[in-house]
């Protein structure tokens, strides 16, 4: 029985994480679907374009700040393991979130005038979405994922309730007024959740900031890493968008909807399985440690590849009953996507391991390698083959980025066994 009951506690985290990102999936699966219903194409590329920033930049944020909170064993922010990290961390992210406004402004104003995609209430969105981000993962680096899931639930309601209203008062729903109204909700449940996690980080906060400079190397390898990975998975979306305009990037992005339950559970074994990867890591356990990376690694891409042969069956009922045969003619890419997500979860996992082994630099390498085959299949495949080259070059950057990463991940290991 006690047995059992470890096991349970054990598991506990893994199914909150779970039930926080099907949350997650809600909001942005369910805004998505939505909108590729009730918004023209036009219009909904344009939503698409700026979601896709808003995701890179998370990215980007993850190596500026928040990959170095998740090393940190558990704990409050006040925490004295913790708390001089977070509150650098915690001064150095909301200087970036003053640039990525400034910045979105400066693009908002190029693009404004040259079709959809000048959007300015993007300035208001890209920034309220990087706090909440930035919220909830500071809340898994704690051990805290009921907490992250209360605020993500509370995300979920809020914007809900504003689309909700959105759609009676704008009509036809337009970009302008969908990123407005995300923007707010995210801005509003972002502030709340940063009034928490600052409690005690805020005195002395400006005066820590050229402390970053320690951790500006590892930030440095972070970046061109994070930065390496977000063109394996968006350049096909400003790829595409520039060589054939925001009709075809919605039917793309539409039909890998469908297929992101593989890539939002991948996120949700990474967060969740960080602590357990740390406490293996700390007790010199890698049997253990590689046992939980292949297990799920394989189970991840195994999910992958059936979640992307239902919805491939389903398809002609899906797009004929809910969304009216819109769409109905993207069904080829979803096998593509499926490989595609499959590789990408294998990543995922990998680059997990390698992240909590803080090996930033191989893994930063590898990723630049493997996002230049991808940036190169995509331009060539959208060349050759049309938008759906644009799905088979991204496959092919992921499987080289996780198959890069797995070598450097064996080497090390390996090392470590011996001492």
């Amino acid at each position: 029985m006690r047995a059992l009951a470890g096991r349970i506690g054990r598991a506990s985290p893994y199914l909150t994480a779970i039930i926080e990102q099907g949350l997650f999936s809600l909001l942005n699966l369910g805004v998505v679907l939505v909108l590729g219903r009730v918004m023209t194409p036009d219009q909904f590329g344009a939503c698409v374009l700026w979601f896709s920033v808003a995701y890179v930049l998370a990215s980007v944020q993850n190596a500026v700040s928040v990959a170095h909170l998740q090393v940190l064993p558990n704990g409050r922010g006040v925490d004295p393991a913790r708390f001089s990290t977070e509150r650098v961390m915690l001064g150095a992210t909301i200087c970036f979130w003053a640039a990525v406004a400034a910045g979105a402004a400066v693009a908002v104003a190029l693009m404004t005038g040259d079709g959809p995609f000048g959007v300015w209430a993007a300035v208001l969105f890209t920034p309220a979405y990087l706090m909440q981000q930035y919220v909830r993962l500071t809340l898994f680096s704690r051990g805290a994922p009921g907490a992250a899931t209360i605020q993500t639930g509370a995300v979920l309601v809020v914007a809900t309730g504003l689309l909700a209203l959105g759609s009676v008062v704008f009509r036809p729903l337009q970009a302008e007024a969908v990123l407005a109204l995300m923007g707010a909700a995210y801005a509003l449940v972002g502030l709340a959740g940063l009034a928490h996690i600052g409690k005690g980080l805020w005195r002395g906060m400006i005066a820590a900031l050229p402390a970053y400079v320690a951790y500006s190397r590892q930030s440095g390898w972070l970046f061109l890493g994070v930065s390496s990975t977000e063109i394996l998975a968006r350049f096909y979306v400003f790829a595409v968008g520039a060589a054939y305009g925001p009709g075809v990037l919605a039917a793309l992005s539409f039909s890998q909807t469908f297929l992101r339950p593989a890539p939002l559970l991948a996120s949700s074994w990474s967060m969740a399985a960080r602590s357990d990867l740390v406490a293996r890591r700390e007790a010199g356990d890698w049997g253990g440690y590689v046992r939980l990376l292949t297990l799920s690694g394989a189970a991840g891409a195994a999910f992958a590849l059936i979640w992307a042969a239902v919805i491939w069956a389903a398809w002609p009922a899906i797009t004929g009953l809910a969304f009216d045969g819109k769409y109905a003619d993207a069904r080829w890419m979803l096998p593509l996507w499926g490989v595609s997500v499959a590789f990408g979860f294998v990543q995922v996992v990998v680059s997990t391991g390698l992240q909590i082994l803080k090996a930033f630099k191989p893994l930063a390498i590898a990723n630049a390698s493997a996002s230049a085959v991808a940036a190169v299949g995509v331009l060539w495949g959208i060349r050759r083959l049309g938008p759906g080259g644009a799905i088979l070059g991204t496959a092919a950057g992921q499987a080289m980025e996780a198959a890069a990463m797995l070598v450097v991940l064996v080497a090390l290991i390996r090392r470590l066994r011996r001492g």
